[in-house]
């Protein structure tokens, strides 16, 4: 059993992520999105978790190393008031019904991964075949996420997290204006859960 899991895994890195290659002069060079700590960033949302769908507004404020996000609807009730802090999270309100340990855990983890997070640690560009022409790939240490920088720009265009076999998160930034994403895509494979953000103001 053990060696089909080694066959299995030297498989996958074969086929998704091969070799190492230096960064740019500077990691900075590569750009976070969303973190101009003067002004929130609002977008039209849509949350579909199995068969239930949330619409609203989804309002993100970066501080220093932190993003605190609000989903409100359209009659200012709010689904959660999350705020991310550099090792752990607090919610400050959360809807009743989806107020479970594993679904806020699920939000935080995604809300990190599409905020780039990860991207103040180390990093390493990889090669990804599919996506070696038209953009850098870039690996934060100790995650299994990848993002897909533009080479022109340096801006984000998507991003995989995935598992030992597996792809199973998948999200686009798309439309920017000023350096800021006009829609951000998040989809899960395995589970029926999805983020839409639409860009507002």
């Amino acid at each position: 059993m053990k060696k089909a899991i080694y066959v299995i895994l030297i498989l996958f890195l074969q086929s998704c992520v091969t070799g190492k290659f230096e960064l740019p002069e500077k990691q900075s060079e590569f750009k976070k999105i969303l973190s101009d700590t003067s002004k929130p960033y609002i977008y039209r949302a849509r949350l579909k978790i199995y068969d239930n769908e949330f619409s609203g507004l989804i309002i993100i404020k970066a501080g220093s190393e932190t993003h605190r996000i609000v989903f409100i609807n359209e009659v200012g009730m709010k689904f959660f008031d999350i705020e991310l802090l550099k090792n752990t999270y607090k919610v400050h309100n959360i809807f009743e019904p989806l107020n479970k340990k594993m679904f806020v855990k699920l939000l935080v983890s995604d809300f990190r991964f599409v905020l780039m997070n990860n991207l103040q640690n180390s990093l390493r560009v990889v090669k990804v075949k599919e996506k070696e022409a038209e953009s850098i790939a870039v690996k934060p240490d100790k995650t299994k996420e990848i993002y897909f920088f533009n080479r022109n720009t340096l801006l984000p265009e998507s991003a995989i997290r995935y598992s030992v076999i597996r792809k199973k998160v998948f999200l686009s930034y798309q439309n920017y204006k000023n350096g800021v994403p006009g829609i951000i895509n998040l989809k899960h494979r395995g589970i029926k859960f999805e983020i839409k953000l639409i860009f507002i103001k």
